[in-house]
């Protein structure tokens, strides 16, 4: 299957994220991994997988894995035919094997889809029924420097500062942020603020350092 394109900005690695995630579950009872470090888009990817399902006449609900086993435990609900689980890796003794087996007696079966941090991916490893059972892994990294300008470029940076000034500041934001493309979103909304107060649009990789420091005290 080849999942159509949501309506959802997403980086190349998220591109290929939600890809292989979509093939993995085309069919029912398909289950797909997603690891990712905190704001390399686990959500974002999650959203338009969302999104894509739905293209494709699919129920889908995404819950925390804590709000899956809630509910399972209390007996609520039929499962969709697409079971997105997020927070993952902060699973229960168990929960993992318990919200695969809800899946799989489900008729037809409920494909799944597991995102987390890389605790998951332990927490996987320690769980033959569920370890077997996955047909795909997929994870997200920081951007690279391209990917980073690439990002950048699509967002509201590039109107707000001035043309020549563009790939310095880029350059800075990914550096400052290690490529994490949460983070380097919020920087470059706060440089888009900066930039509006001057009349030239200018600015320069020390006012992304003084707006970093700003940010987090601790960077200073």
């Amino acid at each position: 299957m080849t999942a159509a394109a949501p309506a959802i900005e997403l980086t190349d690695p998220q591109h290929a994220a939600l890809a292989k995630i979509a093939a993995s579950i085309a069919r029912p009872g398909g289950v797909a991994v997603l690891c990712g470090p905190l704001g390399t888009g686990t959500s974002t990817v999650l959203a338009a997988v969302a999104a894509a399902m739905r293209l494709h006449a699919r129920t889908v609900e995404c819950r925390d894995l804590s709000a899956w086993e809630t509910a399972l435990g209390s007996g609520g609900g039929e499962l969709p035919d697409v079971v997105i689980a997020d927070e993952a890796h902060l699973a229960t003794p168990g929960g993992l094997a318990r919200l695969l087996a809800a899946c799989r007696s489900r008729g037809p079966a409920a494909g799944l889809v597991l995102a987390g941090e890389g605790r998951l991916l332990t927490l996987i490893s320690r769980d033959s029924r569920v370890e077997q059972a996955i047909q795909l892994r997929a994870s997200l990294r920081p951007c690279s420097s391209a990917e980073s300008c690439q990002l950048l470029a699509a967002s509201a940076l590039a109107a707000a500062v001035d043309g020549g000034s563009f790939e310095p500041v880029a350059a800075a934001i990914h550096e400052i942020a290690a490529g994490i493309p949460a983070a380097m979103l919020r920087l470059a909304e706060l440089a888009c603020v900066v930039a509006a107060s001057r009349g030239d649009r200018t600015l320069r990789a020390r006012d992304i350092e003084a707006i970093h420091r700003r940010l987090s005290p601790l960077a200073a």
